[in-house]
């Protein structure tokens, strides 16, 4: 009796041996499994997150109105198609329906010279357009820009349309579409209409008395670089300490001015690297003015014409059309103004 129950203890052992490491299998299995399908959540979640999130940033500009493009879908495509005072547009998806027409949806953008109430430019939206209503529904705060945000719509077709009066234009963004489309492509639409931003418009008087003084600098200059100095009436500060100069400015002559009031009398009418690059004859050494000495002619040209060539974010460029006087020979010339410490200033310089 003993023997047996000894075999039977025995047996049990093992198999209670065995169930563990059975299980221990088991829960290895499972956790390894587990582990799998935890790591296969996480990355979904990622690419659910990522998918929320809109890729980089890609600003479109045509002249003044800048919006992310970045915002939409690879649906949508750039027109650059001038059609009145569309400057250009954002194609969306369309449908082609059975009796062979297409409903599709895109954004217009909007630029028009005007002097408008905001009355009469709802007036003009209506008259100008396919739309039998617009409403004013409220104010957007863009890129500290109140728009005035409408909604308007005719026979099938919806639109929101959101527009401002600055500096005597009238700029404005529309979303519109057949209903169908309209309503599901608006949220995608609409968040890059939210990004528009209005580049900085110089007035016409400062950017021609700003052209005005930069060209009349270059025109002395060509007669004779003491000239120019002469005509800014600096004073002389610095004493001759007959410094000897590196070879490359063998040709440079020491002036008794300070760089420092050279260059603030400058760049009041250009930037620093303008200054550099168009009256490289004036160096600064250790603080002090350095003028190679050239004469000339002086080319005496008179201004013509000025008109808006682009603008591109804060600077625009504008095309001057001279006549020179003596010759009476046309140039056209590229000159580019942005705002740089409050002051407008010449950035660049074509021939």
């Amino acid at each position: 009796m003993s023997k047996q129950k000894k075999t039977f203890e025995i047996n049990f052992g093992m198999v209670l041996f065995i169930i563990i490491i059975i299980c221990i299998v088991i829960y290895a299995i499972g956790r390894y499994s587990g582990n799998i399908k935890l790591g296969k959540n996480t990355d979904n979640t990622s690419e659910t997150e990522q998918s929320d999130e809109f890729t980089e940033t890609n600003i479109y500009s045509n002249n003044v109105i800048m919006l992310d493009i970045g915002k939409l879908s690879d649906k949508w495509q750039v027109i650059e198609k001038q059609n009145g005072s569309i400057i250009y547009y954002i194609q969306g998806p369309s449908n082609q329906k059975e009796d062979g027409t297409t409903d599709d949806i895109r954004i217009n953008v909007y630029l028009e010279k005007s002097d408008m109430t905001n009355e009469e430019m709802k007036t003009q939206l209506l008259e100008h357009s396919i739309y039998s209503s617009i409403e004013y529904t409220k104010t957007q705060l863009i890129d500290d820009v109140q728009w005035r945000e409408f909604e308007a719509g005719n026979k099938g077709i919806k639109a929101k349309i959101l527009a401002v009066m600055q500096d005597g234009y009238m700029y404005a963004i529309e979303i519109v579409g057949e209903e169908n489309l309209y309503n599901q492509y608006y949220n995608e639409a609409m968040r890059t209409a939210m990004t528009i931003q209005i580049a900085n418009r110089i007035p016409d008087d400062i950017a021609s008395t700003t052209i005005y003084n930069f060209t009349n600098l270059a025109d002395i200059k060509t007669g004779g670089t003491q000239y120019l100095l002469n005509s800014l009436s600096l004073p002389q500060t610095i004493e001759n300490t007959n410094e000897t100069l590196p070879a490359e400015y063998v040709d440079y002559k020491f002036t008794g001015i300070s760089y420092s009031d050279f260059e603030k009398a400058m760049t009041k009418y250009m930037t620093l690297d303008v200054l550099k690059s168009q009256f490289s004859e004036f160096i600064n050494y250790n603080g002090t003015l350095y003028m190679k000495e050239v004469t000339g002619t002086q080319t005496d040209y008179m201004i013509e014409d000025i008109k808006v060539k682009n603008i591109k974010g804060q600077e625009t460029t504008y095309e001057i059309t001279k006549q020179n006087m003596n010759t009476f020979i046309r140039l056209i010339q590229n000159i580019t103004l942005k705002y740089e410490n409050g002051v407008c200033v010449v950035s660049n310089v074509e021939a």
